[in-house]
């Protein structure tokens, strides 16, 4: 049985420079098409807000979380809206990848080369990746009970502060005969 070995190459290497097609080559154009075309785009919407300069109104440190300087009911709430988007969506990923990372271990057979065995193993490590997904779920409620204990518990001042001014009970006539 013979092995086939390459003919070796008639040219030096190039390292990346473009040669000219050898004569009697087939492809017309002298090799692949790769345009050498850059576009960068950037949006800049800096925003001053009495002397204060963010990226987005409503947004604490720079723009990178929402409401993070928790100057108002609005802030505090586009924080735990956020918050618990942002573990929803990591929660889904982590058990995602929780189930994958079980299914490549599962084929790695192990040194008696039982699948039980694997299978064992496979569970055993991804344990720890489900409950970080587990940890993930566990924000999302305690986002969500973050604004609702705020809201019980700073009810009175917020209802001062939206109406703007003091309010009166309004008297009810029953209107008996």
């Amino acid at each position: 049985m013979t092995t086939h070995i390459p003919p070796r190459p008639r040219t030096a290497p190039t390292a990346g420079r473009l040669t000219p097609p050898p004569a009697g080559s087939r492809t017309r154009n002298g090799g692949t098409f790769s345009p050498a075309a850059n576009v960068n785009f950037t949006k800049n919407t800096t925003t001053v807000i009495n002397g204060n300069t963010s990226t987005t109104p409503g947004t604490g440190s720079g723009g990178k979380v929402p409401g993070s300087d928790f100057m108002s009911n609005d802030d505090i709430r586009a924080f735990c809206e956020y918050l618990r988007k942002q573990a929803r969506n990591l929660a889904t990923e982590r058990s995602m990848d929780a189930d994958h990372l079980e299914a490549v271990l599962r084929t790695i057979p192990d040194l008696a080369d039982s699948l039980t065995g694997s299978r064992a193993r496979a569970r055993r490590v991804s344990r720890w990746l489900k409950k970080i997904a587990a940890a993930e779920k566990s924000i999302q409620k305690y986002a969500a009970a973050l604004y609702g204990t705020f809201e019980r518990e700073y009810d009175s001042e917020l209802r001062q502060i939206g109406k703007g001014r003091n309010q009166t009970k309004p008297s009810r006539n029953f209107g008996w005969r």
